[in-house]
């Protein structure tokens, strides 16, 4: 219940101050120039309280955007295949709004971000930026409890452009290759692409990859953990056999290592930060508007052209429905047509 009480200064001035005790809470105080100003924080107050709202809106006045971005990258994000691009949109957060109080992060300042964002980067990466954030304080309201709620529930996304489907061509293809066997500081990066360019793998599988998940006898990988949690099985042929098999000269003896750790010596279970290579690589070949995803696309256009069906498409890459790989209809059409040709002629006795 709520204790108000007058107080009198040595100037003669009343002051009003509330004490509020509520079993199984600590005790909140504070004190007003008027009596009904009292009253009405006292009642809200309570209300807060009994309805355990008090201490998180609390706790969202004391704690900065950058501490909860601290924790959040050292309990948030640990779990996740790939967490370099969330903490790269996490450095853009920081310095724009680091020293707001968690409290202050209302949507309508969010939204002014966003839109300064958009500015310079298109819809669908302005999206992910808020996404990020938005994962960040989800876990800070429901994991940490450092405020009432997530204020970026409820905003809607920028408009964004139907999926991209950028593939690389056989030249494009040779020189990146190349520049990979170039780059002699990261020998990682060919048998990363090879495998991102033949198996369609997602840029996190590739990264957590480790040498039991190899099966060299039956030339195929077992990705235990896909985004989907399932597991799946992918085959391993051809010129990414070759370098996975050159590449395991210089693996460790236990089974459980990562197949690219981090270059960073001391930390072996830390994987290989990708997007510094990346860039090196990318650059030396002149490859304009692409992303690394794109090698996925690039993979899924290959089978497509060659003859794979969009079931078999979206086996490989993990996919639970046909919607993502609708995209990649159109390179299936000669397949269609030779297939429904060669059971017509073995039907009907027909050649064309």
């Amino acid at each position: 219940m709520a204790i108000i009480e007058s107080r009198t200064s040595q100037s003669g001035a009343t002051s009003w101050r509330v004490k509020i005790r509520i079993k199984g809470n600590p005790q909140v105080s504070a004190t007003f120039k008027r009596r009904t100003d009292a009253k009405q924080w006292a009642a809200i107050t309570e209300s807060e309280i009994l309805e355990d709202r008090y201490f998180k809106h609390a706790k969202a006045k004391r704690r900065t955007l950058n501490g909860a971005i601290k924790i959040y990258c050292e309990e948030g994000i640990s779990h996740l295949k790939d967490p370099h691009t969330r903490i790269s949109h996490l450095a853009y957060w920081e310095k724009e709004l680091g020293t707001a109080y968690l409290a202050e992060l209302t949507s309508n300042r969010i939204l002014e971000c966003r839109s300064k964002l958009a500015k310079v980067r298109s819809n669908s990466t302005a999206n992910r930026y808020v996404a990020t954030l938005s994962a960040l304080l989800s876990f800070a309201a429901n994991e940490r409890q450092l405020l009432p709620s997530n204020p970026l529930k409820t905003i809607k996304k920028l408009k964004e452009p139907k999926g991209r489907t950028r593939i690389l061509n056989e030249r494009e293809r040779i020189n990146l290759i190349n520049s990979c066997e170039a780059h002699k500081k990261y020998p990682e990066m060919i048998p990363i692409v090879l495998l991102a360019i033949t198996t369609g793998m997602r840029r996190g599988e590739i990264l957590n990859l480790r040498w039991a998940d190899i099966d060299f006898s039956r030339q195929k990988i077992v990705i235990w953990n896909t985004k989907n949690n399932e597991t799946r099985h992918v085959p391993l042929v051809g010129p990414a056999l070759r370098a996975v098999r050159e590449w395991s000269k210089i693996r460790p003896l236990n089974g459980s290592a990562l197949l690219f750790p981090s270059q960073v010596k001391g930390n072996p279970q830390n994987i290989f930060h990708l997007d510094h290579a990346w860039r090196l690589v990318k650059g030396s070949t002149g490859l304009t508007d692409f992303r690394f995803h794109d090698l996925r696309h690039t993979a899924a256009s290959y089978l497509a052209m060659n003859g794979a069906g969009l079931r078999e498409i979206a086996d490989i890459l993990g996919h639970k429905t046909l919607a993502m790989v609708m995209r990649y209809s159109h390179l299936t059409e000669d397949h269609k047509h030779q297939t429904v040709t060669r059971m017509s002629n073995a039907i009907f006795g027909e050649s064309a």
